[in-house]
């Protein structure tokens, strides 16, 4: 990030949002880390992670979407930055901008050293849960889900977020956050307050997002107050692709068994007379 910031001081800022926004990434531009990208010649959309947020215990933000656009023509740049409490929302931010959820699905890799140990030392986990940079999806139903969420335009509503527990209250493997959103599909309509719990998995330096679906906010609300890294509260199962209840599978249809036959009658063989 810091590159890239640099690289804006020969530019004027387009309008006083952009100049802001620079302000504030070129303060510590070593607290967001680049882990998604899609650029082109004019035009930038990252997906970060944000290392300041993990401190804010309440509505925890671990990253940022940062949409920059240049005019070449008269050297000016419109900059603007929003936080989210997971990449695929950050990633659902800037596609509404026009980037490509292909794009910021593709993930960078992790460094080889990230904490800067050097040899012999080898990348065996995070340290802490505030290394989210260092974090990537960690099951297909995650991928599954963070696909979604990108595509989704305006089906949800953030109703709230916040940490369900710390890498101390864990032990030191897990660490979570949640948010509740309000769906609006038409085939959620018995479902409607969705809960996305994603737990960052210290040992493998991953990521999970498992969601419950609930008819009213007060029940999702129960669930999460029972939230627990030593005994996870359940939560109504939904599909990772489409966010609602699985469709039951129909049973095959029975087929009709064969009609009894008995055994063919066994003649005993017939003695000869001496």
């Amino acid at each position: 990030m810091e590159d890239a910031v640099h690289a804006l001081r020969d530019w004027t800022p387009g309008d006083p949002a952009s100049a802001t926004t620079l302000q504030r990434l070129d303060a510590e531009p070593a607290l967001y880390e680049v882990v998604a990208s899609q650029q082109s010649a004019t035009e930038q959309f990252l997906v970060a992670a944000d290392r300041g947020a993990p401190s804010l215990m309440t509505g925890t933000n671990r990253a940022a979407g940062i949409h920059l656009r240049l005019d070449p023509s008269v050297r000016t740049f419109h900059l603007r930055m929003s936080s989210a409490v997971t990449y695929a929302w950050a990633g659902h931010w800037l596609v509404g901008r026009g980037a490509s959820p292909d794009a910021l699905a593709v993930y960078h890799p992790v460094p080889a050293d990230p904490y800067g140990l050097g040899s012999p030392h080898e990348f065996s986990g995070l340290l802490d849960g505030g290394d989210y940079a260092f974090a990537r999806p960690g099951d297909g139903a995650t991928l599954r889900v963070e696909d979604r969420i990108r595509r989704s335009g305006s089906r949800y509503m953030l109703l709230g977020r916040q940490m369900a527990y710390s890498c101390g209250s864990s032990g030191g493997e897990r660490e979570a956050n949640w948010a509740l959103l309000l769906d609006r599909h038409p085939r959620a309509s018995g479902r409607r307050f969705l809960l996305q719990l994603e737990t960052i998995h210290l040992h493998s330096a991953t990521y999970s997002i498992t969601e419950g679906g609930f008819p009213t906010k007060r029940q999702a609300e129960g669930v999460l107050r029972r939230i627990d890294p030593r005994a996870p509260a359940p939560m109504p199962a939904t599909d990772p692709t489409t966010g609602l209840a699985p469709v039951r599978q129909p049973l095959p249809p029975r087929t009709a068994g064969q009609a009894f036959r008995p055994p063919p009658a066994t003649i005993p063989p017939r003695r000869e007379r001496r």
